[in-house]
């Protein structure tokens, strides 16, 4: 029993269309093969560009904490080197312990309250809270 609307639909394509259809998808398939390829070898590339960022990142920061150590020894070498200085000047001049070591006191906590103030002042500029209240402030 042969029904002749089942041959039509179960008969093949021309071999013209099968062959352009798979020349078609093997093209297709070749350029996500190279996209993919593409795509793995820059984020390769951006993973070695981020490795070789955060080194770089981490010896400037290294760096940078050495050079400020450094400053800060030598800064402390010199205020002590000056306040020696400033007490024997005073001290020859008054012939007294006394005074040199309360006028000292005196200039060395007067100078601490006003580094004390500017750094309390330059804090409030500093963050992430000041930069969202600079941004808010812009826009309105």
């Amino acid at each position: 029993m042969d029904i002749p609307e089942q041959n039509d639909t179960f008969e093949q394509q021309p071999n013209s269309d099968v062959d352009e259809q798979s020349a078609s998808f093997k093209k297709t398939f070749d350029s996500l093969e190279t996209l993919l390829g593409s795509k793995i070898i820059k984020l390769i590339a951006s993973k070695n560009l981020v490795v070789a960022e955060a080194k770089l990142s981490l010896s400037a920061i290294l760096l940078s904490f050495a050079i400020s150590l450094t400053l800060v020894v030598i800064t402390a070498m010199v205020w002590m080197l000056l306040n020696i200085g400033l007490g024997l000047l005073i001290y020859h001049m008054s012939l007294s312990l006394s005074v040199p070591i309360i006028l000292l006191l005196i200039i060395n906590a007067g100078l601490a309250w006003w580094l004390f103030k500017q750094l309390k002042s330059i804090w409030k500029l500093v963050g992430f809270r000041s930069t969202i209240t600079e941004v808010i402030s812009e826009n309105t």
